[in-house]
């Protein structure tokens, strides 16, 4: 034997397997014989010496269901002059089952004809009869433990009780011990809520049927100490691998989880999931009894509206992660600082609300300047930095003389407002003639900011990253405005935005950062050297720019022409501008916005629609819109990795928005967690800190 020849051998051995060795007469494999060393002849189950079998012989010894396909399989394989694999049954002279697996090549003679075949054949009885064996149990274990939480009981194919899992035990008072081979009827009486009258059994129909039977709503269950107890029950067959019928699996469940469902939601419904405080909505209710037990008994009671001083500054900075954390902290803290019987809410944002019951305004005001004097003693520390609060508190007495609900609220903003004009983290006492100051003051304030903005060119450009999920190197980044007064102030758009609104001045902002942007575009383009800037635009895409435009801009006639004309004078490519737009701003001027967005799109523009999924008619109006990119809110997005509803919504909007043929962006992607589940959704890209940081675009325009 060569030395080739041993290694052959010696693999064989360690691989447990033998030579197949086969000759072919007239091109027909049943003529001929198959050749055997001594360890393929006990594979066999015969003597094991090295053996020669006419093929009928050896046909013999193959299991008589599988003797048709080897025949075939093998004849395929040599009329095909090329080789064949199989997997097939033996039956060992002392009846037993085995499966071996075979691999061989056909050899041809001088003529071209097929005169013999040669491979390996090994036994795989043992992975077999594991994968029938797992193949059960995983069909078995996958319908049970999908079930766990709900009562589980499974059946035999007549019905009779095999197994009850513990909620299952717990429900029906039958441990699985004393129920096994009992009828299912027994074990689980089941009647009709109304009537009482026994019900044909969910199980026993599921087998007659041979099909699933669905939830049924009005079923009871009698327990085995004589309980009635509602539930609603399903059961499904359970099948083999040879499509017969194992049994059957029945799921139920107690309806008073729906009822702790219901308190869950009307907790919800009334409280601030982040900080756990009552809400806006539950809140005022309370103002209001408040306000009437006033009118009625002539109690005196105090409102305080809190405004925390750079908040935003903070979230902003570090993150809505950061901004949620502080939130909680706060809220526990100034619970400290309260009555029992004083109430806190967080209003929204960074808003939060307090109503001190029977409680004067000079005590009131202790109770403020100690709620006031606490936030600022307190320091927040994020990422190895410390930062430093301060709360502005406007403040109105409810008493007879109160007049309604809103004008309470509305008056306890305005000294909210002026307690922040004033300076700051300070408290400020509702007076009658707080409401003409304020809103002269406030336009006044506004109009004169923003004039100095645009003549002081203190308006700054940000850029936030829009990453893409999926290996497609790109360069996308939202465009974001701040205004940077003389003081070196950084004004967030939350502060100026609103009043821009109110005072028509938003067309000429979003103009301003329209021109913006297209400058900055050209700037980066000439700061490269020719050559640089022609190898930099094969190499990869131009960078795409993403601009907020207002609901006032969509309906100003003029702004198609203007973005024109800013795209030609900087020689802008249109596919490098995408315009965000909001679903508010596109219902309130669809006719005019879809004129708009489709005569830009034709140029190479594109669009996103930004905060989908918060409007009702999102769907309805989508497929009318010229939309390259959905933005998923980010009130679905933030919470996502814990939240099963609101993962089922951004799951439901980037489906669809993928039928449709666009892109989905997830915001307010905060940590790992959130982006985790947004890859495995599937959504295109994230906008967050978990993948980017705020950075400065540009210092200004000239």
């Amino acid at each position: 034997m060569s030395d080739q020849q041993k290694r052959l051998h010696m693999a064989l051995e360690a691989a447990h397997m033998s030579i197949w060795d086969s000759h072919i007469v007239a091109g027909q494999v049943t003529g001929g014989t198959v050749n055997w060393s001594a360890r393929g002849a006990a594979l066999l189950g015969l003597e094991e010496r090295a053996l020669t079998q006419s093929f009928p012989a050896f046909l013999a010894c193959v299991h008589a269901d599988d003797r048709d396909h080897v025949v075939q399989v093998l004849q395929d394989g040599v009329e095909r002059r090329g080789g064949y694999a199989l997997q097939y049954r033996v039956v060992w002279p002392d009846g037993s089952e085995h499966w071996l697996a075979a691999k061989a090549h056909v050899f041809t003679n001088a003529s071209g004809e097929p005169d013999r075949t040669l491979g390996i054949i090994w036994d795989v009885t043992e992975h077999q009869l594991r994968e029938i064996m797992i193949a059960e149990r995983k069909e078995l274990a996958e319908v049970t433990l999908s079930s766990i939480g709900d009562g589980v009981i499974t059946t035999d194919p007549q019905g009779k009780t095999r197994y009850l899992n513990r909620m299952a035990e717990q429900l029906t008072g039958w441990t699985t011990q004393l129920a096994l081979g009992l009828d299912i009827w027994q074990t689980m009486p089941l009647v009709e809520e109304h009537t009482g009258l026994a019900l044909e059994h969910v199980a026993i129909k599921c087998l007659h049927q041979r099909q699933a039977i669905g939830a049924s709503m009005h079923t009871e269950l009698v327990t085995r100490d004589g309980r009635h107890l509602a539930i609603e029950d399903t059961a499904a067959p359970i099948w083999s691998r040879d499509g017969e019928i194992l049994g059957a699996v029945v799921v139920f469940r107690d309806v008073s989880h729906e009822r702790k469902l219901t308190q869950q939601l009307s907790w919800q419904a009334t409280h601030d999931h982040l900080t756990g405080l009552i809400n806006r909505r539950q809140f005022e209710h309370l103002v209001a009894d408040a306000l009437h037990a006033s009118k009625e008994q002539g109690h005196v009671h105090a409102l305080l509206y809190l405004d925390l001083d750079q908040f935003k500054v903070i979230n902003d900075t570090c993150g809505h992660s950061a901004g949620d954390l502080l939130l909680q902290l706060l809220a526990k803290l100034l619970q400290s600082q309260m009555r029992d019987s004083d109430i806190l809410a967080r209003l929204g944002g960074d808003e939060l609300g307090v109503l001190l019951p029977h409680c004067p305004m000079e005590h009131a005001r202790q109770i403020g300047e100690q709620l006031r004097q606490s936030i600022r003693d307190f320091h927040f520390a994020w990422d190895n930095r410390s930062y430093e609060l301060g709360v502005s508190i406007g403040m109105v007495e409810i008493n007879q003389d109160s007049k309604s609900l809103s004008e309470l609220l509305i008056a306890a903003d305005q000294a909210c407002y002026l307690a922040k004009e004033q300076g700051r983290n300070r408290i400020h006492v509702y007076q009658e003639a707080d409401v003409m100051l304020a809103q002269r003051h406030g336009e006044m304030l506004w109009i004169s900011r923003l004039n100095e903005a645009f003549e002081q060119q203190y308006f700054r450009l940000y850029a936030m990253p829009i990453v893409h999920l999926h290996d497609e190197p790109e360069s996308h980044d939202e465009v974001l405005l701040r205004i940077r007064n003389g003081k070196g102030d950084l004004i967030l758009p939350g502060a100026f935005i609103p009043a821009a609104e109110r005072y028509d001045m938003m067309i000429s902002i979003d103009r301003w950062v329209i021109r913006a942007v297209c400058h900055h575009i050209q700037t980066v383009r000439d700061s490269l050297p020719p050559v640089e800037a022609l190898i930099d635009s094969v190499r990869r895409a131009p960078a795409l720019y993403s601009i907020n435009l207002s609901g006032m801009s969509l309906a100003d006639t003029g702004l198609q022409r203007y973005i024109t004309e800013q795209l030609v004078h900087y020689a802008i490519a249109p596919e490098q501008i995408c315009f965000e737009i909001t679903e508010t701003a596109v219902i309130a001027n669809l006719p005019k916005a879809q004129v708009f967005m489709h005569k830009l799109k034709a140029l190479g523009c594109r669009f996103s629609l930004d905060d989908f999924g918060a409007g009702f008619s999102s769907f309805g109006y989508l497929k009318a819109l010229p939309v390259d990119y959905l933005k998923i809110d980010g009130v679905f997005v933030r919470d996502i990795a814990t939240n099963a509803i609101n993962r089922a919504m951004v799951k439901a909007i980037n489906e669809v928005g993928h039928v449709m043929g666009l892109k989905t962006v997830a915001e307010y992607v905060e940590n790992d967690d959130t982006l985790a589940v947004i890859r495995e959704l599937g959504v295109d890209y994230a906008q967050g800190y978990a993948v980017g940081h705020l950075r400065p675009l540009t210092a200004g325009m000239d």
